[in-house]
């Protein structure tokens, strides 16, 4: 699906030079002054001043200080025209609203801007009951399918809140376009006719979607949405066979989805719940949410935040699955404080308070408050005693954390929570293989690596992982090679997977063939302390002295940087070179860290393209 057209037409100007990384907005339009943080102060005397100090604050993903700055440089000359343009996507993109849609008003007739500013002054009109203005900035011209779409629900609502839900169905059918169109047209249908009083006609829509299983591949999202709005459709009639029937379609895609496992529990006990959509302007922030969620990756990250500040935009209170959005996207943008407090945000009776929890625990955890994180994620383990995805967060903090007894003792947990020998189980398997090593348990480590091998046979990180141990361990040396050779077939481009196969000639005494494998690896990554080491003792080997010290002087000034008792080996090396007794044993430096276990959480997508 493309992005472009109306967002993406406005946007290149601003958010592909200035907004990358985009943090999403850690202030809820309602809650400014308890999540403000203490900020530095504004100091920039001059428009110049300003202006410079918002571009570096937004190069360094730090949107709320650029916003603030360019409010400065907007009380220095507010009819800076470049300023007043990049400042109304960075308000807008901050979360800050009305701001942003102040300066939209004054930004109509620009070309660069005009199309963004008409849909914010659109978006603010629908907010406050001014339906014909809405439709009549949502009438843009010149607009690509995706914003078609999106500007077609928009006026729909806008139909709808002036009392013609008639005209806003007729306004869906004429919406005419490529065949994804349909699952974000019957959804929109299905909730405007419930809204309006028509639940039979919204069951027969939702029923269309949710019976075509081409839905789900469009968007995955939207399906549970939909399965979700029929439940609650069927619950408030009084249908509870039906509504929990409703409720199935979404389980069988995604059994464990805790809205709809939190709705099966009102379903049961006949509670009464909200409807899909209680207003006209939910409805029209579902419209932009569902859509952001599409193209909600990649280069479509940044448009789908903005998607996402304005559906905030349209609600009273921001809505759980909203803000558990929201988090996602300050977490993209590596913006760790700004997603907690969303998440912090979300109630503890809501059925995303789960999901926040671990989410919360592992930003805890990756943003040095280490205890915090774990305690969080234990925590979620004795409140959801059953629950796998708690026990899975905790055991890879604890990993990570290189408390491997415990660890494994989560993992054995989990296993007994996942499903029999589902293939999915590959990961526990891996996992619980990689702490029984690291605790120097070959015996207990070995069963779980080739188990998880017999579920998924191509799986490199196993095959990687499992291979070089054979090699270093100086046991079944050829199957130990041919695994890590297949893991390179897999992902050709991965440098630590290549590294495993440089090491492991290089352990076989094969240096000519080391340093073929080792260079390509350090072009992969080149800063990586460990491979640059691995080279440099290749080079040696090939008495390339003077090129080895080289690989090793970066090794040491590598990211992130060796440990400390790697220092010493490497310095070492440096002042002596290595030593006869070195050569000979193939001995390697104390605990030196397979490519797996150094970027486990990092590791690029499967490439299975040839070498």
């Amino acid at each position: 699906m493309q992005t472009s057209g109306t967002f993406k037409v406005a946007l290149a100007l601003t958010l592909s030079a200035l907004l990358f990384p985009l943090p999403a907005s850690a202030l809820s339009k309602n809650e400014t002054p308890h999540l403000a943080r203490a900020e530095p102060g504004i100091n920039a005397q001059s428009l110049s001043g300003a202006y410079l100090a918002a571009k570096a604050a937004q190069s360094e993903g730090a949107l709320d200080e650029a916003s603030r700055y360019y409010e400065k440089a907007l009380t220095i000359d507010p009819t800076a025209r470049p300023v007043q343009v990049e400042a109304m996507f960075a308000f807008l993109a901050d979360g800050r609203f009305d701001q942003g849609a102040e300066l939209a008003s004054k930004l109509l007739d620009d070309s660069d801007a005009g199309k963004v500013a008409r849909i914010a002054l659109g978006i603010e009109a629908l907010r406050d009951g001014e339906y014909d203005a809405a439709i009549n900035h949502f009438d843009l011209s010149d607009s690509s399918e995706l914003d078609q779409l999106l500007l077609g629900h928009l006026s729909a609502w806008a139909q709808v809140g002036k009392g013609d839900s008639e005209g806003a169905i007729r306004r869906l059918d004429e919406l005419k376009g490529p065949p994804w169109f349909a699952i974000f047209n019957l959804y929109q249908k299905g909730l405007i006719y419930d809204y309006s009083g028509q639940p039979d006609e919204a069951r027969r829509v939702l029923k269309i979607l949710l019976d075509d299983k081409s839905s789900v591949q469009t968007s995955p999202d939207t399906y549970l949405a939909a399965s979700e709005a029929m439940g609650r459709i069927e619950l408030a009639a009084g249908n509870t066979e039906a509504a929990l029937a409703g409720t199935e379609y979404g389980l069988a895609l995604a059994p464990a989805y805790d809205p709809l496992l939190f709705l099966n529990k009102a379903i049961e006990a006949k509670e009464t719940v909200q409807p899909p959509v209680a207003t006209v302007q939910e409805g029209a922030a579902e419209a932009l949410f569902v859509l952001g969620q599409v193209i909600n990756r990649g280069d479509g990250q940044q448009v789908a935040l903005l998607y996402f500040q304005l559906a905030d935009a349209l609600n009273e209170n921001s809505s759980p699955k909203l803000l558990s959005s929201l988090a996602a996207s300050a977490e993209q943008g590596k913006q760790i404080d700004r997603a907690i407090r969303y998440y912090e945000q979300i109630p503890e009776n809501s059925a995303y308070r789960r999901t926040a929890d671990l989410q919360m625990g592992l930003d805890l955890w990756f943003s040095d408050r280490k205890e915090e994180g774990k305690t969080l994620l234990a925590k979620a383990i004795a409140d959801h005693p059953e629950d796998l995805q708690s026990h899975l967060a905790y055991a890879d903090v604890l990993s990570a954390d290189k408390e491997y007894t415990k660890s494994s003792e989560i993992l054995a947990r989990a296993l007994e929570l996942a499903p029999e020998n589902g293939p999915q189980n590959w990961n526990i398997y891996y996992q619980t293989g990689i702490a029984f090593e690291r605790l120097k348990e070959w015996d207990k480590a070995e069963p779980n690596f080739r188990k998880a091998l017999e579920l998924s046979p191509d799986q490199p990180q196993v095959l990687n992982y499992l291979g070089y141990s054979l090699v270093d361990m100086d046991r079944n040396l050829d199957e130990g090679l041919d695994m890590i050779r297949k893991a390179v077939r897999l992902r050709p481009n991965d440098g630590y997977i290549i590294d495993s196969l440089g090491w492991a000639y290089y352990r076989l005494g094969r240096y000519d063939d080391a340093v073929t494998q080792l260079e390509r690896a350090v072009l992969i990554t080149p800063s990586d302390p460990t491979i640059n080491d691995h080279l440099g003792d290749a080079y040696w080997q090939v008495e390339r002295f003077r090129e080895a010290r080289f690989q090793w002087q970066r090794a040491l000034d590598g990211t992130p940087a060796p440990e400390d008792n790697v220092v010493a080996d490497i310095k070492e090396k440096l002042e002596n070179g290595l030593t006869p007794a070195k050569e000979d044993s193939g001995e390697t430096a104390p605990d030196k860290p397979l490519p797996e276990k150094r970027a486990l959480a990092d590791q690029p997508a499967d490439d299975t393209s040839a070498n």
